[in-house]
Parts: C-alpha cells; structure tokens; sequence
C-alpha cells in the first residue's frame, strides 16, 4: 500500500545535528572504475514493497554479465536491508547511518524527502539518468517529482494515481446506459464533464434514494486534498524562491468546494472523524456514488472483510462495480488532474561506487522488473515501455488507469510541506463541521500559515 513518507520535519532534520551532511562527505565521490574483486552495494528500502530491493538483485546479475563481458575483475553483490518501522524513524536511521559513514549506497525514499536529502548533502545528483537511454520514455511530468534546485535526484521508481471511483450499480439505477457509464472517464479527461457536474450528479443520486452519499473522501490529512489546488489553477511551490506557496485565489476556491459539499449534506456528517474501515466499508457496500480514493485501495478490499455479503473482494468484482476516473475539471474544457507519490531511488553521497550504481538503476529500470514491482504491490510504471508491457495491460485495474500518469500532479519537496498540508486540513475539517464559513477560514489560515513557515512561505493575492 501506499503511505506517504512527508511526515520528515525539519525539527527532526535540526535536532540531528547533522545538516547539510555535517556528519558524512559532501562531494560526489570518486568512481569505482578501478575496483575490482566483489563490490559490495547496500540497498534499503521500509514497508512492505520489497521488490524495490529485491528487483535491485537481480538486476546485480546482469550487471555482472555485463562486466565479464567487458573484461573487468568485478562483480556486484547487492546487500538488502528493509526497514520496519515509522517512516520518520526510517529518515533518522539513514541520518544515523550517514554520520557514522555507514549509510547504504541506494536510499529508496518518497520523492518528498528530496529537499532535504539533497539540502544536507546526503545524496547525489543524478542529472545524466535523464538522458540515458534506460530513462528516456520516463513520463515527463514525473521528472518533476525527482527535481529540486534545477537538478535531478532521484530515480522514479513507481508511482500511482488517485482517482475518483464512481458507483456503477447506482448509476445503472439512475437510468444510465452500459456505454454512458464506461464513457465518463473519456468525458471527463476531455473536460467535459466538470467538479460542478460531479456535485449535481451526487445531488441526483442523494435525491432519489439511490446513495446514502453522494461524495466521500479520505478522513485524515494527506496529499490528496492539494489536487484540488492544481484543479483550480493554483500553484504549490515556487522553483525559483524555493518556498511553499499559499496561492489565495484557489486556496479559496478549494474550501469553497469542500464547505458546498458539506452544506448540501453530500458527505457523511464528521467525515472527518471518520475511521478507514468505516471509510472503506461505506464505499464498497455502495453508499456513496463517488469515492476520492487511490488504486491501492482495490487491493486494500482485497484484504479486509469490508463488505457486508462477501467480506474480501477482488479486482474483477470491484471493476465490475466501479469505474474510475481522473478528478474532473473545474471548469469546461479544463484538463482534469490527480496526484502521486513516487517512490524513488537516491544515491548516497558517501558511496564509493557511484558509476556502479548508475549503471544498477538503469538496469532495474526495464519493463520486467517495474511490471513485476507493479503487479505486486498495485502501483504504475514511471516509464512508456513498462505501461505497455503486455501482462501489465492485462490487468484489470492496473492496465485502464495507466494514462492517469499523464494526468498528475505532485506534493512539493520540502519538508515543511506536512506543516502547510496540516494547516489546510484543519481549515477543510472547519469548513465541513460548519465551525468557520470559508471567508473566516481562509483569514486563520494565512494567520497560521505565516507563523508556522514564516520566511518559507510566498503569499500570492
């Protein structure tokens, strides 16, 4: 399952004593090209995903025919550590590890942590992966998510999307076609069908019965709810002032959204204090015609007993009755929009293997291991060859929402992001309670937001 890892705060950063890699080199090393025997290169990952270093050893054979062929006396020996825990305890173990001059070559982390990993000096750049050849059919959007500062840090390892589901059952009972119902997505990615027509369909449904709900979304704070700035018009991060942007206009428009939804009784009273399995269960009992949700969320249903009748169900029941589709548009012909949390390699900077690791993140960026990662832990691939993978397609799920990558959008890289994400949410939370109208909220939250970022935070009218 996804999780996201911005939770790293700065405070933890500071508290180390250790930034800008005070306890560990700086400076790219120097190659391996001269080494030989057996080369020894760490890789650490944490949660449950472990292909992304399992792929890794058997990219180390290849690697190693490759050097034979060559006629160099080195082989690679990839050494994998999983780490389990909190994922803040999964930064402060590799900063430990860094100043003790033991941290693992290959970091695999959430593209958010980037800033501050490049920021301390903890890893290196990786600019020339852009241009090879491994690399080339990369999403463009998705290099985004792996550059800071004008510079490339990471490599993408997985993404995904998350997507509106939508409640084929009620709108069969609404009166709509078979055809209707597969075309939504194909409406609402040439933004033909908008946020507004999402409301009025969920009032519809409401209004005869058909849902309990007409919109559910996720009960806690995460990425999800900065889509809706994106879909706005709004902006997140300014590249060239390096700092979170508190973009007014579609701040604005995004509590205006979430306090309409409330007021209309769409959402579940205290949706907000809500647990998952309640969440889960309301939407696949069919309660609700729309879901804000992710893809993992399928295999989430695949493991717990949510539904009344059946308990656990798999993929081809939930593609029998839902669709997904990408967050619409909020106005006509607007480009629709999601979100992602890549997960990516970084390399670090006290590695003394460097052109060794480049060439082990090129090679495990191949099709067959992004689509076995993929098809085991329901995430997307990060490059166009992958997508099209022939067994990648054939998936139920996986296979209709990989064109939602073209689509997506990216939390920015700083690690007082969670603090920005938080402040929104408790503005969000106000709004749907009916504490604040969403005027008196967007007045505490500048308030907030200027005392808990400070000089970090670009204020635009």
């Amino acid at each position: 399952m996804k999780r996201s890892t911005a939770g790293i705060l700065a405070t933890l950063v500071l508290g180390m004593g250790i930034v800008s890699g005070c306890g560990g080199n700086d400076t790219k090393t120097v190659p391996s090209g001269n080494a030989s025997g057996v080369v020894t290169i760490v890789a650490q990952t944490a949660g449950e995903e472990k292909t992304r270093v399992d792929n890794l050893v058997q990219a180390a054979d290849e690697l190693n025919k490759e050097l034979k062929a060559e006629g160099k006396n080195v082989q690679v020996k990839v050494k994998t550590n999983d780490f389990q825990g909190s994922w803040d305890d999964y930064a402060k173990q590799f900063m430990l590890a860094f100043k003790a001059n033991k941290a693992p070559d290959i970091y695999a982390t959430g593209h958010e942590n980037i800033g501050w990993l490049a920021d301390g000096h903890y890893i290196l750049p990786l600019d020339s992966l852009k241009n090879s050849k491994a690399y080339s059919d990369v999403f463009p959007t998705l290099w985004n998510a792996v550059t800071y500062k004008g510079k490339i840090w990471g490599a993408p390892q997985d993404t995904e999307a998350r997507p509106v589901f939508y409640n084929k059952d009620i709108l069969k009972k609404m009166g709509w076609t078979d055809q209707q119902i597969n075309d939504l997505p194909v409406k609402v990615e040439k933004g033909q069908f908008t946020l507004d027509d999402m409301t009025k369909l969920a009032q519809e449904a409401q209004s005869k019965g058909l849902a309990q709900y007409g919109i559910v979304h996720r009960p806690v704070d995460g990425p999800d709810f900065s889509e809706f700035v994106y879909d706005f018009g709004g902006k997140l991060y300014d590249p060239a002032q390096n700092k979170i942007v508190f973009d007014k206009p579609a701040v604005a428009k995004q509590l205006n959204y979430f306090y309409e939804i409330a007021q209309k009784k769409l959402i579940p009273d205290h949706l907000t204090s809500m647990d998952w399995t309640s969440i889960h269960k309301t939407v696949v009992n069919g309660k609700t015609l729309f879901y804000y949700g992710g893809i993992w969320n399928v295999f989430n249903w695949s493991q717990g007993n949510y539904n009344d009748k059946l308990g656990k169900v798999d993929a081809k029941w939930v593609n029998q009755h839902f669709g997904m589709m990408l967050v619409p548009a909020a106005e006509k012909g607007g480009k629709p929009v999601t979100l992602s949390h890549p997960f990516v390699y970084t390399v670090s900077s006290q590695t003394k293997h460097a052109d060794l690791v480049e060439r082990l993140l090129e090679l495990v960026a191949a099709p067959k291991y992004q689509v076995k990662h993929d098809l085991t832990t329901f995430h997307l691939p990060v490059t166009k060859s992958a997508a099209e993978d022939p067994a990648f397609k054939a998936d139920v799920t996986l296979g209709n929402v990989s064109y939602m990558t073209n689509y997506t959008t990216f939390i920015p890289n700083l690690d007082k992001f969670p603090q920005y994400s938080k402040d929104v949410f408790n503005a969000i939370q106000a709004v749907e309670l009916g504490k604040q109208t969403p005027d008196a909220a967007m007045k505490d939250l500048e308030v907030q937001l200027k005392n808990d970022l400070g000089n970090e935070l670009e204020i635009v009218q």
